[in-house]
């Protein structure tokens, strides 16, 4: 079994042999909170809204509440294949709910149509980017220790020694950036859409699965891309990889950055230990369960049941969660409870970038800092769906703007900027 590096080699995304299988038909879990990607009795779905219900992706016909996908009204319909659509034919007759891209951009026919082009009435109904304002949780700013307050057997030197971090309030995104979100961005710009295989060429689904396959350069090209859409100016030197502020100049200060950005390390770790506390993962300490139910998409009983009868005896170093999440490749993200700020999948799932090259740690209190070094690597966290009892929100991965696995994704960020109101549009 090749591995890759300290932190990364903890996970079999990138290693296991495996047949042809889907994990496409798993069942998602429980979800207790309205801003999940996976449906849930009791929140509020606009017209257009697409969500995950029992393996499928369903998009709401029209505002409605308590009315299950699936179920014996018809508020939802499955949600169209948007790896599909073709470019508009002016020529062509669309009915309701059909897609079609037209000028780099992906647009849904409200009703039957023939030769009005998208863009131009009000036939068609842009998609937009996926990116929602109400995607989004303010997390206040303040101090915390950073660092392995809770010491364990798993704990790296880069996690010492703990010091004090200040920092300003932050909007994060809920949820990781799911493939949907992430393709529209592709397609638009004429790239091929990333791999949501495993290296075996396993398929670990799309829709509102985490993005994965996704290197650091990625990350901030679609970043880039994602504020331009909103008309905000590119967060990152493409070349460079560092950060700019709104006249396009290199910055170290996330306040000058007013789009889109990932998270500093910093504001991830605040953000995962709600706001600094003494957790080792985002469901607290011990057992990945909430109220008896499983908290987490981890390496378990699942993940085991799938790959020992593929790959033999999983390593050593690989100590499952006994317990059974359902799935186990990756979930449709906000599969889970969130934190008690209202995030979900901060351990497990997807491993997320960050802004960071990997600081040196020091005692000296830190102000937002912004991880420099003359090294290229870039911090990951968080963990993945492959990781077992050897994950902690404190780990810190580093590996190459270049590198990826089925197990690396994202997540977004944005500045809290006085005098700006935070928009994003709409689905």
């Amino acid at each position: 079994m090749k591995l890759y590096g300290k932190r990364i080699r903890q996970s079999l995304a990138h290693s296991l042999s495996m047949p042809g299988l889907t994990l496409a038909a798993l069942l998602i879990g429980h979800v207790p909170a309205a801003l999940a990607a996976a449906w849930q009795s009791g929140a509020t779905y606009e017209r257009g809204e697409i969500v995950s219900h029992q393996g499928q992706d369903w998009q709401a016909r029209w505002w409605n509440r308590n009315d299950a996908p699936g179920g014996a009204t018809d508020a939802w319909r499955l949600a169209p294949a948007e790896d599909t659509a073709a470019g508009w034919l002016p020529a062509k007759a669309y009915q309701a709910g059909e897609l079609a891209w037209h000028e780099g951009r992906l647009y849904q026919a409200q009703w039957w149509t023939l030769g009005q082009a998208p863009g131009t009435g009000n036939a068609w109904a842009a998609l937009g980017t996926g990116v929602k304002r109400k995607q989004f949780v303010l997390v206040p700013g303040g101090t915390f220790t950073m660092g392995a307050t809770v010491l364990s057997a798993f704990n790296y030197p880069n996690e010492f020694p703990v010091h004090p971090v200040t920092l300003s309030s932050f909007h994060l995104s809920a949820t990781e950036v799911t493939f949907r979100q992430f393709d529209r961005y592709r397609r638009a710009t004429g790239q091929a859409p990333l791999s949501s295989l495993d290296w075996a060429g396993v398929e670990l689904g799309r829709g509102e699965r985490p993005a994965i396959n996704v290197t650091w350069l990625d990350a901030i090209r679609y970043i880039n891309w994602l504020n331009l859409e909103h008309g905000l100016p590119a967060a990152y030197d493409e070349t460079s990889g560092d950060l700019l502020d709104a006249a396009g100049q290199p910055t170290t200060d996330v306040a000058q950055v007013p789009g889109y950005r990932l998270p500093t390390e910093a504001e991830w770790e605040y953000a995962a230990r709600e706001r600094g506390r003494d957790i080792v993962n985002a469901w607290g300490n011990g057992a990945p369960l909430r109220q008896g139910k499983p908290a987490a998409n981890i390496a378990d009983r699942s993940f085991k049941v799938f790959f020992e009868p593929i790959k033999g005896p999983l390593p050593d170093w690989l100590v499952i969660w006994e317990l059974d999440d359902g799935h186990p490749g990756t979930a449709p993200v906000g599969s889970f409870a969130p934190n008690a700020l209202g995030l979900y999948d901060m351990s497990g799932n997807a491993w997320e970038w960050t802004t960071d090259r990997e600081r040196v740690y020091t005692t000296a209190p830190q102000v937002n800092p912004v991880g420099q070094s003359p090294n290229p690597e870039r911090i990951m966290r968080g963990a993945s769906w492959d990781n077992g009892q050897e994950m902690h929100l404190t780990d810190r991965a580093p590996a190459t703007p270049d590198f990826s696995t089925p197990a690396t994704g994202m997540r977004l960020a944005r500045s809290l900027q006085p005098g700006t109101h935070f928009e994003a549009a709409a689905e």
